[in-house]
């Protein structure tokens, strides 16, 4: 009887690890995500409204790495008095239908009115895209 039982929880566990999308592919790292791109990435998602003054880095909470929060100030630029306010930036890694992985920008929420009020952006989906690589200079005539 306890060969059997034992027998089945192995064969449970190695079906939970072999379901698709349960463990990613051991060669497969997901994308870096730079404080550069997501500073950008928020600059430009709404630039009537949101300018990133200062970047404060990433915070990974205990998902895996598939999510990462980054502290923000931002300010108005359309605000005469330019009063900027902390901002938590959430950015998801997603899987597209192809396989390939991508960061978006899902939420950006501050916490100015206390803890109990969350004001800001929720449920938006902004690809992060990573600055194309610069041309090298052509080399000088002489």
């Amino acid at each position: 009887m306890k060969t059997s039982c034992r027998l089945g929880v192995g064969a449970l566990a190695l079906l939970v690890a072999l379901l698709p999308g349960g463990c990613t592919p051991p060669g497969s790292a997901p994308p870096p995500l730079s404080a550069a791109a997501a500073q950008r990435t928020i600059d430009n998602w709404n630039p009537q409204y949101c300018k990133v003054v200062e970047f404060y880095g990433f915070h990974k909470p205990g998902e895996r790495g598939a999510s990462q929060l980054a502290y923000v100030l931002l300010t108005n630029p359309a605000d005469k008095a330019h009063k900027p306010l902390v901002y938590t930036a959430r950015f998801q890694l997603l899987t597209l239908p192809d396989g390939q992985q991508r960061w978006y920008l899902i939420n950006l929420v501050n916490h100015a009115a206390g803890l109990t009020r969350r004001q800001g952006w929720d449920n938006l989906l902004v690809p992060v895209k990573e600055a194309a690589p610069s041309a090298p200079a052509p080399p000088a005539a002489k």
